[in-house]
């Protein structure tokens, strides 16, 4: 379930990517794939996802993690658009770059998890 809701978001971000649509959604979709991607893999452990949007903390809670030291600049970036998005902030719209490199990432990231998960959970 988890998993088809973080294709989902992906499909989204995809979506958003070849429109004139304001760059923090591709980012908020990106977020929301990869938390829904890592809860899959909480679930598929048997944990109870716990009620955040902090995707390193999700990473972190998986044994082993997923994400390397090297994905953990981006797992915090996204982390940002998970929330900020919602409220007016001083935090800046992501520049086409930005938007480009969390939309691969997602790619990767959703690609990396499904590998991860049991046949029946993908």
């Amino acid at each position: 379930m988890w998993q088809r809701l973080a294709r989902g978001d992906l499909v989204m971000a995809e979506l958003l990517a070849g429109t004139a649509a304001p760059l923090w959604g591709i980012c908020y979709h990106v977020q929301q794939a990869v938390e829904k991607g890592l809860k899959s893999l909480l679930v598929a452990a048997g944990h109870d996802p716990p009620r955040t949007h902090n995707l390193l903390r999700l990473n972190w809670a998986l044994d082993p993690a997923p994400f390397a030291a090297g994905d953990e600049e981006m797992l915090a970036s996204l982390t940002v658009w998970s929330v900020e998005q919602r409220y007016p902030a001083d935090q800046p719209e992501p520049t086409a770059a930005e938007a480009a490199a969390a939309l691969e990432f997602g790619r990767v990231a959703v690609a990396r998890i499904e590998e991860l998960l049991p046949e029946q959970e993908a």
